[in-house]
Order: C-alpha cells, then sequence, then structure tokens
C-alpha cells in the first residue's frame, strides 16, 4: 500500500466523521448545529477580538493549538496534511530585467516551482500560460521549446511579442484549454507544466495527460471550487470509494487561506461583508424567513457606497420592496456584530481548509499512480510566497529518465 493511500484514507476518515464542522459556513446560517454541543468552544471564540481572529485565521499552528481542547482532533488533522517540501536545485540567476514587470510574490513563486521540478525535457507545454512567465523562464534555464496554451488574446499576444523581440523559441496558442483542439499539444513524449490551473481546466488536463501517455506533469492546482458541475466527482478509484461529496462551497474551503491582501483591500472586503450581513438581517425581518437569501455577487466599489444606497441596490437586485421607516444605523450594526461572529465561528471551518485541499491533491496523485505514473506530493514554496504551494509531479515509470539541467 502505497503512502499516499495511507494518507487519502486517514484524511478520508477524519473529514467524513468532523464533517458536521466544516461543512456548514456561518455566513448564511445564523446558528450552526455544532454550537449547540460545544458552548464552551463558542464562548471562547466570541470571546476573542477581531485582531486574534485574524491572527489565527492566519496560522494554521497556531489555529490547531487554540482548536484541540475542543476539538482532540485537530492535531492529527494538521499532521495529516504536511506535505514536505520538495528538494530545490540550484539554476542559473537570470539579471533583473529578465522579470521586470513580473509582480514580485509571482516571480518568487515560478523560481521556486522551476527550482522543484524533478524532470525537464527539451519540449514543454505550458497550460493555462497566461503571459507565459513561467513558460519564459523554463526556456531560460532548460533551453527548452515552449509551448503555451492560453485563452486570452490579449495575454497570448503579449507572450508572443516578447518572445520575437527576445528571439525566444516560445509560442503561446490562443486555445480554450477545454476544446479538443488543445490535444494536439500533448503527446506522449511531452512534458507539461501548469502553475496554478484552476479546478475544471487542470483536471482535463491530468485526464488528457494520461490518455495520451504524456511524459512527464508538473501541476501546482489552484481553484478546486471553479466548475461547471456543482458537486465534485472523485478522480481516482480510491476517491470514489471514499467520496466526500464535497459542492463548489466546501471546496471553496480548501482555498480560503490567501496571502495578506493589502491594507485598502482587507478594508473593502471587510465592509461588504458587513453590509451584506446587515442586509441578511434586514431581509429576514422583511420576508418573516429566518434564511440567508442569495444576492449577486457585487464589486468592490460597493464598498464605498452608503449603507442605505448598498441595501436598497440589493433589494432591488433580489425583488424587495422596502419600507421608508427603516432604521440603517441599526441594521449596520446588526450586520457588525454578525460579521464578528462569522469571523469567528469561521475558525473551526478554517481547520479543515488544507486537509480538504490535501484531500483534493492526493485524490490527483492517486488517479496517476492508477494509470502508471510516478508521482509525488509536496510543498514547493512556504505558505508565505502562496498558499497554493502544492506540487503534484509525475512522471510515467516506462519513461523514467535522469532529471538534466
Amino acid at each position: 500500500m502505497s503512502q499516499h493511500v495511507t494518507m487519502f484514507q486517514q484524511l478520508s476518515e477524519q473529514l467524513l466523521h468532523h464533517q458536521h464542522f466544516w461543512r456548514p459556513v456561518a455566513f448564511y446560517h445564523n446558528t450552526l448545529a455544532w454550537m449547540t454541543e460545544h458552548p464552551d468552544l463558542v464562548k471562547r471564540l466570541y470571546a476573542l477580538s477581531h485582531d486574534q481572529i485574524d491572527q489565527l485565521a492566519g496560522c494554521s499552528e497556531t489555529l490547531t493549538a487554540f482548536l484541540s481542547d475542543n476539538i482532540p482532533a485537530a492535531p492529527a488533522l494538521f499532521a495529516l496534511s504536511q506535505l514536505e517540501l520538495a528538494p530545490v536545485k540550484t539554476l542559473s540567476d537570470v539579471s533583473p530585467h529578465f522579470y521586470a514587470g513580473i509582480p514580485g510574490r509571482k516571480w518568487q513563486q515560478i523560481k521556486a516551482f522551476t527550482q522543484s521540478m524533478d524532470h525537464t525535457s527539451p519540449s514543454i507545454t505550458e497550460w493555462c500560460a497566461g503571459k507565459s512567465h513561467l513558460g519564459f523562464y523554463l526556456q531560460h534555464v532548460h533551453k527548452s521549446k515552449i509551448e503555451a496554451l492560453e485563452w486570452d488574446s490579449n495575454l497570448v499576444e503579449q507572450a508572443n511579442q516578447r518572445a520575437q523581440q527576445h528571439n525566444v523559441p516560445l509560442h503561446s496558442h490562443c486555445i480554450d484549454v477545454l476544446n479538443p483542439e488543445a490535444e494536439q499539444y500533448l503527446r506522449q513524449s511531452q512534458h507539461v507544466v501548469a502553475l496554478h490551473a484552476c479546478g475544471e481546466l487542470h483536471e482535463h488536463l491530468l485526464q488528457l495527460s494520461i490518455a495520451h501517455n504524456v511524459n512527464a506533469l508538473h501541476l501546482a492546482p489552484c481553484c478546486y471550487h471553479k466548475r461547471r458541475g456543482t458537486v465534485y466527482q472523485p478522480l481516482s478509484t480510491l476517491g470514489r470509494s471514499l467520496d466526500l461529496g464535497l459542492n463548489k462551497t466546501e471546496l471553496h474551503t480548501a482555498v480560503m487561506e490567501t496571502v495578506t491582501a493589502g491594507a485598502t483591500v482587507q478594508r473593502q472586503r471587510k465592509q461588504l461583508q458587513i453590509m451584506r450581513l446587515g442586509f441578511d438581517c434586514l431581509q429576514r425581518v422583511l420576508l418573516a424567513k429566518n434564511e440567508f437569501l442569495s444576492v449577486p455577487s457585487l464589486p468592490m466599489s460597493w464598498a464605498k457606497a452608503e449603507f442605505s444606497d448598498f441595501c436598497r441596490h440589493c433589494a432591488h437586485l433580489v425583488n424587495i420592496e422596502l419600507p421608508l421607516n427603516i432604521d440603517w444605523n441599526d441594521y449596520l450594526q446588526q450586520g457588525e456584530t454578525r460579521f464578528k461572529q462569522v469571523s469567528a465561528l469561521d475558525l473551526v471551518r478554517f481547520l479543515f481548509r488544507r486537509p480538504i485541499e490535501v484531500w483534493l491533491a492526493l485524490d490527483r496523485a492517486l488517479m496517476l499512480e492508477e494509470q502508471g505514473y510516478k508521482v509525488s506530493v509536496t510543498r514547493f514554496c512556504s505558505p508565505a510566497v502562496t498558499p497554493r504551494n502544492i506540487l503534484i509531479q509525475a512522471t510515467l515509470k516506462a519513461n523514467l529518465q535522469p532529471y538534466s539541467i
């Protein structure tokens, strides 16, 4: 039995046993079922300050220690979701002009991803390439020919202009990778890379890579919830037998650990949530239903609006007629109170962020192993560079070759 099988089985058991903690979302419900069974935990959570909540939400290890008294399985969940750091290879330096225009954290991710790759080839396909920053770096350090696939024609044009300007053997193709035409770039001798390809897009890559016996694959998955279907269908045979039945909201839980945004973005995001919860308190009274009412997503610019204007707009979107005598300050204060409660209660769900993400990564690894690939699942960088730091490396066993630079 492989290490991945054992780890997947143990994670499945823990996640299924504790699903009452991570399935319900406090933003949608005024009370959660587990709150009745764990009044001491609720009391501890509600006693936290905003700063304490933020600190716990930003550090899985600290959060695990905080919750372990009330959720004894917390340390085991933390341990099961720990992945080794991939061995790092020394690559040739590049001059600053090479990465000019690439955001600093993105450049760190590209370097770390490339340094962690255990295999390379003369020909590489970059999946969901964007401007192909990764492809250019791979070409520079490995002298490989790069075929980049990207659906945004503007990004494709920028990549090709750069390649022509510097006479680099990289060609970007304007292709929706979900369309059949993308298959022509996946051949048996091919090496495919994907840095932060979203849910359905990287799942399609895995399936096509197996179908075409792609020699090597390096994937950093992202945004598992971005898909057309509403419920996740496990990819591996073992995954289907231990199916968690994850919906989009639960898949989104896996990627809720993020690198801290700028102060302005944080304030705007917080204000939007406060106003959204304030409107939720209002609509429950007006409709006499203690149920969450879905409202279409609004752009961040609404964070600057008056609360009354925000509510009028939301009411218009969901066809609610507002009375004239609304105490806007009272409902805004209710929104602020709810925001603090939701933020505190979410800490319990956050305990399961990384375990769910690792479960999903292992499901991908197991599918590849079932199809004859040698697979490793590691971290390619620290969470400070990106929390989406899981690296799946797969090589067809019949085609294993020593790593070369």
